[in-house]
C-alpha cells in the first residue's frame, strides 16, 4: 500500500491545506471584454432591426413588446418587482444573424475561457436566454443564477451600446467584488461563474439594454490543468503524512487517536446537484481537483466529489438589530433576496441584512451527500465528517449562508448565530481502508460486500471483513433501517461458519425485524449453529433494552408472530418447532410484564387505554400458541386475563372479545376465549344488579398510590360519602403535591387555592362529574352485556 511507505512521514491537515492553497489557477471569477458592434445584426419581433447605438425611442419600443422579468426562488419562478424590476424579451422574439455574429462571439468566448481559467482542452458555448431592458429606476437585487442545464458553468451578459448612467453590474465571490459597466459605442461582454452573487444597480438615466446567455462547457475542465511537479510532489507527501499521523487528543489527558480515515477538502466554488462533475470544476477548484486525482493515483486512494451540508454555531457580539430586539429570530433568511422566510408572503420586502459580528466558532456539523466518482457515476451515501478529516482553503464563514438564525442573550448563554451552507468537496481515502470506511457509512453496503465474498466462496475474506465490522457494527446497523439489511445479515451469519462472529453481526437487531419471510433464513441459522445458540441470540433481541418500543413489539406479536411460528413448525426436524414454542413462551412473559406495568398507572383511563392497545398482541399470541402446539400457554393467557391478579377493567376484557370477533370472525372459537366471555357476562350482570349510586353518596373509591400523610388525608376525604368540600391550609410544596395527586389519578375533584391568610388554603370540591361518569359507565355496561349475549355462540 503506497501510503504506508518506509519513512512513514507525519503531517497535519494544516500541512495539506497549505499545499492546496499554493495551487492556484490563472483565471478570475468574472471578466469583462469589449468589442465593436459591427457584426451584431439584431432584430426583435414587433420592433424590427435594432440600430446602434440604441436610442431612447427604440428602447421605449422594446419595453412595449417586453414583459416584466421574473426571477427564480428555490424551485419557483416569481414575479416581484421589489426584487427584480426590469423588462424581458424572450429569445423566441429575438433574431440574430448567426453567420456574422459568430465572427465576434467565438473569439470573445475563447478569451473569456482563458480569463476564467478554463483550460485549452475545452470550449464555451453560449445559448441565448433573453434580452433585458432597464429603464430609469429599474434594478435587480443581489442573487445567484440558477444552472439551467447540467453543463452550465457561467453566465454571459452582453451590454449593448446605448446612452445610460447607473445600472452597474456588481459581481461578488467570497470577499472579492468587481464592478462592470457598459462600453461607450461598443459591446461589453461581462462573464462570471454561475455561483457568483451579482446585482444590477438602479439605472439613473437612459436605458440599459443587454443580451443574456447561458455559458455551457464542452470538453473536460479538468483536462490539462494542474500544478508544477514540485507542488504535486509536496501535496503527495503531505497527504501521505496526513493518513499516517494519529489524530490529536481532544483533551489534555487523552491519548492520540487513530489516523483519520478520509481527507475531505471543501472546494472554493459552489455547485448544484446537477452541476457537480469533475469536468465542470471551476477555476482553482479544477486545478486542485486535478492534482488531488494525481495524488490519489500515486497513493492508491479512492477519490470522489460530494455535495456538503455545513451547519455552524457562532458566538457573536451584540450589534444594532433595529426592530428585531433580543431573543430568538426564528425562520431563516434567504441569501439571494435578504428577506425572512418566517414572514407572511404579503409582507416580504427587501431589507437590510442583519449580520452580527461573529466572534468564535462554538460548534459545527458537516455531512456529505450526493457522491460522484471519477467516472461521473453517483456513488457513496450520506455520512458525517469527523473534524479531523476536514480541510479547506476557504472557510465556510467566508461564504454567504443559505440560511441563518440569530439568538440573543438568554440569561444562561450569550448571543449566537446558527448558519447553514451548501458546499462541495473532494473526498479521498487509502484504497485498503475502503471497506471499513464505506461500511461506517452504510450497513447495507457492508453486509452486501461480505455476502459477495461468500458467494465467491471466499470464506476467509468474508470472515476478515465481518471481523473488521465489530468495533462499529452495532451503531451503523441500528442507523441503517433500509429494507434488506436484516435479511441479508441473517443470510451472511448462517454462512460464516463462525458462531461468535455470526452472533456479533446479529446483535444490533430487534425481534420486530423477524418476519415470516425471514423464517427460512432463521432455519438456516438453526441448522448451522443449533437451538441453544438461536435462543441466546433471540433472547438478546427480546431483552427489555432492545430498540423496539412496546407499540412496535405489540404490532409484531399481532401481525408477524403467528406466520413466523407457522413457517417454523412447517420445517423438517423438531428444532424449528421447539424454537417457535420458545418464542411463544418468551413473548407471553413479556406481555404479562407489560400488563402488570399498566396496572401501576395512577390514572385509570391510562390503564384502560394501555390494556386496550394490548388486545391485538394478545390475540396474536393466542393464535401463535396454537400454531406452535402450546395450548397450555393459550389456556394460561385466558385464565390470567380474567383473574384477580390481572385486575383488568371489565371494559378492557370486553374490548378484547370484540377485537377477536372482528379480526377472526367464527375462527375466534379456536382461541379458547369462552371462559373469558363467561367471566365478562357474570361480572357485568353483577354490576348492573347492584343499586346505582344514591344522590347523596359522594364517596370516590379510587386508591391513591402515594402513602404519605397528605395523600392519606386526601384518601379519607375521597372515601367519605357525606363530605363534598375540604378546605385545607397547606404550604406551597404541599399544595403542589396534592394538586399532582388529583390530576394524575383523574379524580372528579376541583382543586383551587384561596390566597388569603398564611399558609394559603387548598380548596377541594367533589364535582358532579362523579355521577355523570358512573351513569355513563352503566350505559356502556348495558350495551356490552347485550353484545355479549348476542355473540355467545361465537366463543
Amino acid at each position: 500500500m503506497m501510503v504506508d511507505v518506509h519513512e512513514r512521514p507525519r503531517a497535519t491537515v494544516r500541512d495539506v491545506q497549505g499545499q492546496l492553497a499554493r495551487i492556484q489557477a490563472a483565471g478570475r471569477f468574472a471578466t469583462r471584454r469589449a468589442s465593436p458592434v459591427d457584426d451584431l445584426r439584431l432584430s426583435v419581433k414587433g420592433v424590427g432591426r435594432i440600430a446602434w447605438p440604441i436610442t431612447s425611442v427604440t428602447a421605449r419600443r422594446l419595453c412595449r413588446v417586453a414583459r416584466p422579468a421574473r426571477h427564480g426562488f428555490k424551485d419557483e419562478t416569481r414575479l416581484d418587482r421589489r426584487v427584480r424590476d426590469t423588462w424581458e424579451i424572450p429569445k423566441n422574439r429575438i433574431s440574430i444573424d448567426g453567420r456574422t455574429w459568430r465572427n465576434t462571439l467565438r473569439p470573445q468566448l475563447d478569451q473569456i475561457r482563458r480569463d476564467l481559467g478554463l483550460p485549452e482542452g475545452c470550449r464555451l458555448k453560449a445559448s441565448l436566454h433573453s434580452l433585458l431592458v432597464y429603464e430609469p429606476g429599474q434594478f435587480f437585487l443581489t442573487h445567484q443564477d440558477s444552472e439551467k442545464t447540467d453543463e452550465m458553468i457561467a453566465t454571459l451578459v452582453v451590454i449593448l451600446p446605448s446612452d445610460f448612467t447607473g445600472g452597474a453590474m456588481v459581481v461578488e465571490h467570497h470577499d472579492e467584488r468587481r464592478i462592470f459597466r457598459g462600453a461607450r459605442g461598443k459591446l461589453a461582454f461581462v462573464a462570471f461563474y454561475a455561483d457568483c452573487r451579482h446585482q444590477v444597480r438602479p439605472v439613473t438615466q437612459g436605458y440599459r439594454v443587454a443580451l443574456t446567455y447561458n455559458l455551457t462547457l464542452e470538453g473536460d475542465a479538468a483536462a490539462g490543468v494542474g500544478a508544477p511537479p514540485e507542488q504535486v510532489d509536496a501535496l503527495t507527501q503531505a497527504v501521505r503524512g496526513f493518513f499516517n499521523t494519529p489524530r490529536p487528543p481532544r483533551w489534555s489527558h487523552d491519548t492520540p487517536g487513530e489516523p483519520p480515515d478520509r481527507l475531505v477538502y471543501l472546494l472554493d466554488h459552489e455547485y448544484t446537484r446537477r452541476g457537480l462533475a469533475w469536468s465542470r470544476l471551476k477555476n482553482a477548484d479544477a486545478a486542485r481537483g486535478a492534482v488531488l486525482r494525481e495524488v490519489a493515483r500515486r497513493l492508491d486512494c479512492e477519490i470522489f466529489l460530494a455535495l456538503v451540508d455545513v451547519h455552524e454555531i457562532w458566538g457573536c457580539e451584540e450589534e444594532d438589530f433595529g426592530d428585531y430586539g433580543y431573543g430568538r429570530r426564528r425562520g431563516w433568511r434567504d441569501r439571494r433576496w435578504g428577506w425572512g422566510h418566517g414572514e407572511d408572503e404579503e409582507e416580504r420586502r427587501p431589507r437590510r441584512t442583519v449580520t452580527p459580528a461573529l466572534v468564535d466558532l462554538q460548534d459545527s456539523d458537516v455531512e456529505l451527500r450526493h457522491w460522484v466518482g471519477t467516472g461521473g457515476r453517483p456513488d457513496g451515501i450520506d455520512s458525517r465528517v469527523d473534524p479531523a478529516e476536514l480541510c479547506y482553503t476557504k472557510a465556510s464563514v467566508d461564504f454567504e449562508p443559505f440560511a441563518s438564525e440569530y439568538e440573543g442573550y438568554m440569561g444562561n448563554w450569550g448571543n449566537t448565530v446558527e448558519r447553514w451552507y451548501h458546499r462541495a468537496a473532494v473526498v479521498l481515502w487509502p484504497r485498503e481502508r475502503t471497506f471499513v470506511i464505506r461500511a461506517r457509512m452504510s450497513a447495507r453496503w457492508a453486509i452486501g460486500e461480505v455476502a459477495s465474498a461468500l458467494r465467491r466462496q471466499d470464506g476467509e475474506a468474508a470472515r476478515r471483513q465481518a471481523e473488521s465490522l465489530r468495533p462499529f457494527w452495532t451503531q451503523v446497523a441500528r442507523q441503517d433501517d433500509r429494507r434488506g439489511v436484516f435479511e441479508r445479515t441473517l443470510w451472511v451469519a448462517a454462512r460464516l461458519d463462525d458462531q461468535n462472529l455470526a452472533a456479533s453481526l446479529l446483535e444490533p437487531f430487534a425481534l420486530t425485524r423477524l418476519t415470516p419471510s425471514a423464517a427460512s433464513r432463521l432455519i438456516d441459522l438453526l441448522d448451522r449453529y443449533g437451538l441453544d445458540w438461536c435462543r441466546t441470540v433471540l433472547g438478546r433481541w427480546t431483552a427489555g433494552n432492545r430498540p423496539d418500543g412496546g407499540a412496535e413489539r405489540g404490532t409484531w406479536l399481532a401481525s408477524a408472530l403467528p406466520g413466523l411460528c407457522q413457517s417454523l413448525c412447517a420445517a423438517t426436524g423438531p428444532a424449528a418447532c421447539d424454537l417457535a414454542q420458545w418464542l411463544v413462551t418468551e413473548q407471553w412473559g413479556w406481555l404479562t410484564e407489560r400488563w402488570r406495568a399498566c396496572r401501576e398507572y395512577e390514572n385509570p383511563k391510562d390503564t384502560f387505554d394501555e390494556l386496550t392497545s394490548l388486545a391485538s398482541p394478545m390475540l396474536g399470541l393466542l393464535e401463535s400458541s396454537l400454531v406452535a402446539g402450546r395450548p397450555d400457554v393459550r389456556d394460561e393467557i385466558v385464565a390470567f386475563s380474567s383473574s384477580a391478579e390481572a385486575g383488568a377493567p371489565i371494559g378492557a376484557l370486553v374490548n378484547l372479545l370484540r377485537t377477536a370477533r372482528t379480526a377472526y370472525g367464527r375462527r375466534a372459537r379456536s382461541l379458547g376465549l369462552k371462559p373469558l366471555h363467561d367471566h365478562a357476562v357474570a361480572d357485568l350482570t353483577a354490576r348492573l344488579a347492584a343499586a346505582p349510586r344514591g344522590p347523596d353518596d359522594w364517596s370516590i373509591s379510587t386508591r391513591v398510590r402515594c402513602t404519605c400523610t397528605l395523600c392519606a388525608t386526601l384518601t379519607r376525604f375521597l372515601q367519605a360519602s357525606d363530605q363534598v368540600r375540604l378546605e385545607w391550609p397547606l404550604a406551597k410544596d404541599q399544595r403542589a403535591h396534592v394538586h399532582r395527586a388529583v390530576e394524575s389519578h383523574g379524580l372528579p375533584v376541583s382543586h383551587t387555592t384561596r390566597r388569603s391568610g398564611r399558609p394559603f388554603t387548598l380548596v377541594l370540591v367533589k364535582t358532579d362529574a362523579l355521577f355523570q361518569r358512573e351513569a355513563g359507565e352503566r350505559k356502556v355496561w348495558q350495551s356490552d352485556l347485550r353484545w355479549l349475549t348476542r355473540s355467545a355462540n361465537v366463543f
